[in-house]
């Protein structure tokens, strides 16, 4: 490797590393407006072919960083030695890192083919491959780069408009403005412009972000209610050990009696709390007589205090008097000890509660999560009605869609109850990061979100996005916090991912015309080109 090629590939693996360490639990967030300056600058006056390959670079160095933790869950969960370990997060790291290289490929083959400057055409491109991840092929929208914004709330507020991607798109527009003005790119013109409409922008966000706080704390209330949220902290290796069922229970079981004598109007146990099948009536196989015994037990304790309990817990998928599998599933227990409803979890995660094309993968891999067997997705997002509230449910890794949850809120619902089990990251930045996502769903929605975690983080998220008592991790306790709805309805919950389908649309339209209708290259395209040339002595 030249030595001019081996300082891009530097530029460009720290360009990564910065963008990676802008993400919890590193949290170095304004590392992400400037980590893309590096990769314009590698870029510049390169094949498209290289364009390509230095923006991999760039996004396979920032997952690595991002998804430290993979291995270990496979190493404690799985049984996977360490050393073996490592190669699905490279693996995952390196698929992912595809979108990245994607994205500046595209904004970039737009902009010198079409001659409209980078600034517009890389935050367009970027926020379309975003929400094309968030789908395809499996669905898998983590750390958008919106997160790494979740603590400005006033600079962010504007995500009621535009989503998460609105965020992701605006630090992309701020790294090309710096690039243009720092390295002076595009003439005198498109620096004073570019940086003037960034200034303003910035300014206009900020200034709506401080008054929609203001006006968030100001408004009146629909109604409010305490909720206790019951942190188990059962260490993941001991979870579904059936010989450790009736101390698991016997920590949910006090905590929550302990929670009613301080006074609540609900309690909410986290994923899985419940380690038992848990039906709807108490039809079960002659086999499961024990977790019948627990379902009582259960539906006895809520009578007994008088407060409904909302828990999870898995259930038999039964279909034609037949067990076709199980669903990772919420319900809701009633003061009376009753069972009024229940919701079935729909994004189920990939390789942790299913194995995908398990036809094809099943031989090579099998699932992180010990317990039941592969889950079946639910088919209906389910609304629980509380104290004249309507209640979201979120299991897990549903928070970080931003349209899941936004249909949840269009539906009606007053309040968001994330319910998880994040014991198996471990203490790693996993936790941190599924918070700062969850972080955003509020924000967008401008719905309070009740999250209750196994081994933490628990917390109550406000509308504005503010994380308000928060838990240690892995810590036993019981927190009660007062939740207060109002009735508003976002421009996000009503049209949705709308931004990101006009970025999606305009980058197809922008590829089409690049590819099709190219304009001729500027003076100081050429000019580079030919710096380019002369530096390395051949064409690329």
């Amino acid at each position: 490797m030249s030595s001019n090629n081996a300082t891009r590939a530097a530029l460009s693996v720290a360009s990564g590393l910065a963008m990676g360490l802008a993400f919890p639990k590193f949290d170095h967030g304004l590392l992400a407006w400037v980590a893309l300056v590096p990769l314009f600058y590698v870029i510049e006056g390169e094949s498209m072919r290289r364009v390509f390959w230095w923006a991999y670079l760039q996004g396979f160095a920032s997952y690595v960083v991002q998804f430290y933790w993979i291995p270990i869950p496979l190493h404690d969960f799985a049984d996977v030695r360490m050393e073996f370990a490592i190669f699905p997060m490279f693996l995952l790291a390196g698929i992912v890192a595809i979108n990245t290289a994607v994205a500046i490929w595209a904004g970039e083959f737009i902009a010198r083919r079409t001659r409209i400057a980078s600034v517009i055409t890389m935050p367009v491109a970027w926020t379309a491959v975003e929400l094309i991840r968030t789908y395809f092929p499996i669905g898998f929208p983590w750390n958008l780069l919106g997160y790494t914004a979740y603590h400005n709330l006033e600079l962010i507020q504007f995500a009621e408009f535009t989503g998460v991607y609105g965020v992701s798109a605006l630090i992309v527009f701020f790294n090309a403005v710096v690039y243009v003005v720092i390295f002076r790119r595009g003439g005198s013109r498109l620096q004073a412009v570019s940086l003037s409409a960034l200034t303003a922008l910035m300014i206009v966000l900020v200034a709506f972000g401080a008054w929609r706080i203001r006006d968030l704390k100001n408004a009146p209330s629909a109604g409010s209610f305490k909720v206790a949220m019951v942190q188990g902290n059962i260490p993941q290796s001991l979870k579904w050990d059936p010989n450790f069922l009736s101390q698991s229970y016997k920590v949910y079981q006090d905590e929550t009696v302990d929670a009613a004598k301080r006074g609540t109007d609900l309690i909410v146990w986290p994923e899985a709390a419940a380690a038992f099948l848990f039906q709807p009536d108490d039809r079960y196989p002659a086999m499961l007589t024990s977790d019948v015994q627990y379902r009582t037990t259960l539906l006895t304790l809520a009578r007994n205090i008088g407060k409904p309990i909302l828990f999870g817990a898995p259930a038999l998928a039964v279909q034609n008097d037949r067990v076709a599998g199980f669903y990772n599933r919420a319900d809701l227990v009633s003061d009376h000890g009753e069972v009024v409803a229940h919701y079935d979890k729909i994004e189920l995660v990939p390789f942790g509660e299913y194995v995908p094309a398990r036809a094809l993968l099943g031989f090579f891999v099998n699932r992180i999560v010990e317990g039941m067997g592969d889950m079946i997705p639910g088919k209906e997002q389910t609304l629980f009605e509380v104290k004249g509230a309507k209640l979201g449910i979120l299991i897990c890794y549903e928070s970080i869609f931003p349209d899941f949850t936004r249909r949840e809120v269009n539906e009606g619902a007053d309040i968001l109850v994330n319910i998880t089990n994040d014991a198996w990251y471990g203490e790693s930045s996993a936790p941190y990061q599924v918070l700062a996502m969850a972080v955003m769903r509020s924000i967008e929605t401008k719905v309070p979100m009740v999250r209750a975690a196994n081994t933490g983080f628990s917390a109550l998220i406000e509308p504005s996005g503010q994380i308000t008592n928060r838990t240690p991790l892995f810590k036993r306790g019981t927190t009660i916090v007062n939740v207060s709805w109002r009735p508003m309805r976002t421009v996000y919950t009503m049209v949705g991912d709308l931004f990101a389908e006009i970025c999606l649309v305009l980058t197809a339209i922008g590829l089409i015309v690049a590819w099709r209708w190219p304009r001729p290259a500027t003076i100081e395209v050429a000019a580079v080109r030919s710096r380019k040339l002369a530096t390395n002595g051949r064409p690329h």
